[in-house]
């Protein structure tokens, strides 16, 4: 009886991390979250503002960044994933342009690009703006 309940708590304690969000988002661990496209004839700019609420509330939910390498040329594909971690999510290493957001950011100070994320155009969601940069300028142009 004594090792059932022993075995029990085991269980429980493992799982409460994981049991906790409602994502199963574990840090370190790829979780893919939902897909997002664009309607016909809309801008990146439109694309991205558009689904920036939803974006929002994914990153509030798995209580992590979360990010996507936004594909095509139009139409607009971006598969929205998180690692777990509040402050990063890791992006291809490419030159498509990105959607990373930071919902979970209690302070505007956190409302910028980092220093990685300056080197290729992208987009940052955060509460307070939709931000992009084109990756070389360093002058972010701010869409909401």
């Amino acid at each position: 009886m004594r090792e059932v309940l022993i075995t029990t708590i085991l269980a429980i304690a493992a799982a409460g991390p994981a049991a906790a969000n409602d994502t199963g988002v574990i840090h370190g661990r790829t979780v893919d979250l939902y897909q997002e496209e664009s309607m016909p004839g809309e801008g990146l700019d439109a694309f991205v503002v558009r689904v920036a609420p939803r974006a929002i509330e994914a990153s509030k939910t798995a209580r992590a960044a979360v990010c996507g390498q936004i594909e095509g040329s139009g139409p607009f594909v971006v598969r929205v994933k998180t690692d777990g971690y509040m402050g990063a999510c890791d992006l291809p290493k490419t030159q498509q342009p990105y959607v990373l957001v930071n919902g979970t950011a209690v302070d505007a100070r956190e409302n910028h690009f980092s220093q990685e994320n300056w080197k290729r155009p992208g987009y940052l969601i955060t509460p307070w703006s939709v931000k992009y940069q084109d990756g070389i300028s360093k002058r972010p142009r701010t869409l909401l």
